[in-house]
């Protein structure tokens, strides 16, 4: 492990504190198990980009079908009526 150093709001430090009390363990271990869990989610792949062709992909691959006329009728389902 390597020693560092970081600055944390009186609110925050106090909330480590109380955490690490209730769970019987060290502060530097409750920071470092939130510092993985947030890394760990870092991981997970973003759909923020992901076209409407991949996600049409997507849920027939799951065995779902959406209606046959959506070209035609594309309007009246996503605006209600036609």
């Amino acid at each position: 492990m390597t020693r560092t150093q970081i600055y944390l709001l009186k609110s925050q430090i106090d909330s480590l504190r109380k955490m690490a009390q209730k769970k019987k363990t060290s502060v530097s271990e409750i920071v470092r198990s939130i510092l993985q869990e947030g890394l760990q989610r870092k991981k997970i792949p973003s759909r923020k980009h992901e076209s409407l062709l991949d996600v049409a992909k997507r849920i027939n691959a799951m065995g779902e079908q959406g209606p046959r006329d959506l070209a035609t009728n594309l309007d009246a389902y996503l605006y209600g009526g036609k």
